[in-house]
């Protein structure tokens, strides 16, 4: 059994698009396939199943090839409000590796077209596996960002 350390990451970003636009893009494998995958990373696949209890796989490829997966569940959704998910990385990255987390997604309407967003990743093996998430994320939350400004969210393919 591995202990967790208390130990969490808590970020906090404000975006221009509604709660229910941030809450979407998170749980829409079109617009995900987009954002969530740090850096130079791209998704190459993704399949959810946003209700509790159901699945959440993400497959993504680093520019020299390596792939990494994501696999969760959803333990709570209230549309436009709060996503709670287990969240666990297979990969290269062995610091990582094999590791469940919980992330929870705290959604405020700060108007109708402003929205922020408080992301907290816990449970944690290490906190060097936390410092690690926590390099990560920003990148993500940049390309989050730069789609939910578009005038229209990208279309399903």
């Amino acid at each position: 059994m591995t202990e967790r350390v208390d130990c969490c990451i808590t970020l906090s970003r404000q975006f221009s698009a509604s709660a229910a636009e941030v809450y979407e893009a998170w749980i829409t494998p079109h617009i995900m396939r987009h954002w969530l995958a740090p850096g130079p990373n791209v998704v190459v696949h993704i399949e959810t199943e946003p209700r509790i209890g159901g699945a959440l796989l993400i497959r993504s490829q680093a520019p020299d090839g390596a792939l990494h997966t994501i696999n969760g569940v959803y333990r709570d959704l209230v549309p436009g409000r709060r996503i709670v998910m287990t969240w666990t990385y297979t990969g290269p990255f062995a610091l990582i590796s094999g590791m469940e987390t919980l992330i929870e997604i705290s959604l405020h309407r700060d108007s109708d077209t402003r929205t922020t967003m408080t992301f907290t990743q816990s449970q944690f093996a290490s906190r060097e596996a936390g410092a690690a998430y926590e390099g990560d994320w920003p990148s993500c939350f940049e390309k989050l960002t730069t789609v939910l400004a578009l005038p229209v969210q990208p279309k399903r393919k």
